[in-house]
């Protein structure tokens, strides 16, 4: 199991489209937003088809994403 959490930066004006691109992602999550600052917290985590490795680098491809900061990531064995 591997799960990361991101804090996405946008800007304010496009945080609504890109949260829809987030969550079309396979283990991503949007958790919080701020329309204030353009700041999205997200995390993206194994599926049973797709890596978070996966996610983080379409996360990181997606339109209108200025920077992503790793605020955490874990990994442990599934056993």
């Amino acid at each position: 199991m591997n799960i990361a959490s991101l804090v996405l930066r946008a800007h304010p004006d496009r945080l609504a489209d890109l949260q829809k691109a987030v969550c079309s992602i396979p283990g991503s999550e949007v958790h919080a937003v701020s329309n204030k600052d353009g700041r999205m917290i997200v995390t993206v985590e194994d599926t049973p088809d797709h890596a978070c490795t996966d996610a983080l680098v379409k996360v990181q491809q997606l339109d209108h994403v200025m920077s992503i900061t790793l605020a955490y990531a874990h990994s442990e064995s599934d056993s």
